[in-house]
């Protein structure tokens, strides 16, 4: 039987190739359900059991619903996410011409895998600030459609190459935009006014280039997200990495029932670069929020943040290193998580997740409660593992936090693989926790 929530998975992932448009989908989402857009710069006012998002800076979303009683008194459940994935920014004045062809300069974006992305077809999308009479405002732009592509160098010039190859960003790695033949004597492709990126992208949005003053691109996967296996219980995608842990916590959050308790869910940008940014989850952001939110519905004094913080409990959820038959020997066999074995816990001594024995048993308990399966991620002791939003967001907010992910492989490749039925183990799992509440970590 198909897994349940794969076709709406593949669709956001499909609609949200950069942070920006992953807040937009977002956004869909809770509208759909009538959740009222915030502004920071706004006077709030809020109602219990009434779902609410803001957005910073377009490109980070947190969500949250009222519950019935004081946060102090019964705290917060939160569920956190990232949006953003590794991958190749383009470098918009820049041109790179040689014998008719036009490349686009790239700088790498987090910790992409580089041979991933060569001999595929990409598109192109990303955030811009156009000049009109009225003043600069900020338009996405998504291409949605192949317009560039690496192409490898043959086998020929490198018979060494199956053994591995180091592909120089500033050379190797400059994607293919146009290719127009050899050009008469004098004739000079850099002639055209501003670069191919400028061009192609005024074009895209029916301005002139010498209107765009800025922009934010990205170079995507240009293929749709698919689902394949005997039941479709595979998913082979861009970006799962970590836009299914944001479809997992907003499908979780949309349907939760109000609480006694205080429901938020967060969307950060920037995590594969750190995150110590405005819109990070190492930055002041979520914590602003739920401090507003206590200032406006609990009047038991100048603690009340404070003590809401005490009772809460988050989530962290970011994909997890599945076990890969090919490569069996990296990892610890007792503690290596299998596509559609339900999610994954993961722990570090070093704590590079967040997950702590409370931690864990309470997760566990909500996949109990949720009736899904779950399982456990370690590192094998003698490699070093990544590290997530978790351990960013407990320390500054003082949070127990789990860390938690559905099982995945290639992991920052241009596109990777899941389980599908992971993704509805995890909204289940995810559901139950939001309903339950932090009360689950008591112990």
């Amino acid at each position: 039987m198909p897994a349940l929530n794969t076709k709406a998975l593949c669709d956001f992932i499909d609609a949200s190739p950069t942070p920006y448009h992953a807040v937009d989908s977002a956004a869909a989402m809770l509208n759909a359900v009538g959740a009222v857009r915030l502004d920071e710069r706004d006077a709030w006012s809020l109602e219990v059991g009434r779902a609410y998002y803001v957005s910073r800076d377009g490109a980070s979303l947190i969500a949250f619903r009222v519950g019935r009683t004081a946060p102090s008194e019964s705290g917060f459940a939160l569920a956190g996410a990232h949006a953003d994935a590794p991958g190749l920014r383009a470098r918009i004045e820049k041109s790179v011409a040689a014998k008719g062809m036009d490349r686009v300069a790239v700088e790498a974006y987090g910790g992409p895998i580089h041979a991933t992305w060569l001999d595929r077809p990409l598109s192109l999308a990303g955030r811009v600030a156009v000049r009109t009479p009225d003043g600069i405002h900020r338009r996405l732009v998504n291409f949605a459609r192949p317009v560039a592509v690496i192409p490898n160098l043959a086998i020929h010039f490198n018979r060494e190459m199956n053994k591995g190859v180091e592909y120089p960003m500033n050379q190797a790695l400059l994607p293919l935009v146009s290719a127009a033949g050899p050009q008469p004597a004098g004739a000079d492709g850099q002639a055209q006014v501003g670069s191919w990126v400028l061009r192609a992208v005024a074009a895209e949005l029916g301005v002139e280039p010498d209107a765009i003053v800025s922009a934010e691109l990205t170079f995507v996967d240009a293929a749709a997200s698919a689902a394949i296996g005997a039941d479709s219980e595979i998913v082979s995608a861009p970006r799962i990495d970590n836009l299914e842990g944001c479809h997992a916590v907003l499908s979780a959050f949309v349907s939760a029932p109000t609480g006694g308790h205080g429901q938020i869910a967060a969307l950060f940008d920037n995590e594969e670069i750190g995150s110590a940014t405005p819109r990070g989850a190492d930055s002041s952001f979520l914590r602003d929020i739920i401090e507003r939110i206590v200032a406006l519905t609990d009047d038991s004094g100048p603690e009340a943040a404070h003590r809401a913080l005490a009772r809460s409990f988050s989530v962290s959820v970011d994909g997890a290193q599945a076990w890969h038959p090919a490569y069996a020997d990296r990892f610890d066999e007792d503690f290596a998580p299998v596509l559609n074995g339900g999610p994954a816990i993961k722990a570090n001594a070093n704590v590079r997740y967040a997950t702590d024995a409370i931690g864990e048993a309470a997760f566990r308990a909500c996949c109990e409660a949720a009736g899904v399966p779950c399982q456990r991620f370690r590192m094998r002791a003698d490699l070093s593992p990544g590290t997530t939003i978790g351990p960013i967001s407990s320390a500054l907010l003082g949070v127990r936090t789990v860390d938690v992910g559905v099982p995945m492989l290639a992991m920052h490749s241009a596109r990777e693989t899941a389980g599908a039925y992971d993704h509805d183990h995890m909204i289940a799992a995810l559901g139950r926790f939001y309903a339950i509440g932090p009360s689950i970590a008591d112990c």
